[in-house]
């Protein structure tokens, strides 16, 4: 299990690298963008495109990461009432009804790159394989699959329903 768990722990440690460095680039050319417009009358019109098609791929793997903490939209008032036994089923559930959903996903997006790299279809403003941007979808669907079931096993072993430290209840001594 420790092994599974700092193998995630790379896994997540290269999403954020890659996620800040994505981040960074989408910032500087729309800044590019936002100033040549403003100075001239010319557009980075591809900058848009890769815009667009990189806040997929950034939205997926900050999912992503969140399903590692549990951090997704959940049902949180019924999941805050239950006790240690009843959260593991509930987590249970969560968790298979949330990878039917990221598998199906997964499914759609490899279908839909598949047919777009048959297709031979190109970009508007790059003139890059449509494909290239599609296959954002099924990268980010693994991910999701991965942390989801990461979230489930340490719910399980009781990596996460324990209180950490920097959750202690108001009103109490520091």
């Amino acid at each position: 299990m420790r092994v599974y768990k700092k193998i995630m722990d790379v896994i997540a440690g290269i999403e954020k690298v890659v996620l800040s460095a994505v981040l960074v680039f989408v910032t500087v050319i729309t800044f590019a963008n936002v100033l040549v417009r403003k100075l001239s009358d010319s557009q980075f019109a591809w900058t848009e495109e890769l815009v667009i098609n990189l806040f997929v791929l950034m939205i997926m793997l900050g999912c992503a990461l969140g399903a590692r903490e549990g951090s997704l939209i959940s049902l949180s008032l019924i999941f805050d009432r239950l006790k240690g036994g009843g959260k593991k089923v509930f987590v249970l559930i969560i968790t298979a009804a949330n990878t039917v959903f990221w598998v199906i996903l997964l499914k759609t997006g490899i279908d839909k790159v598949l047919t777009q790299i048959a297709n031979g279809k190109h970009t508007f403003s790059l003139n890059w394989p449509e494909w290239v941007f599609t296959i954002f979808l099924p990268i980010g669907c693994v991910f999701l699959i991965l942390h989801t079931i990461e979230f489930c096993i340490d719910t399980l072993t009781d990596n996460v329903l324990s209180v950490k430290p920097d959750e202690k209840e108001e009103g109490g001594n520091d």
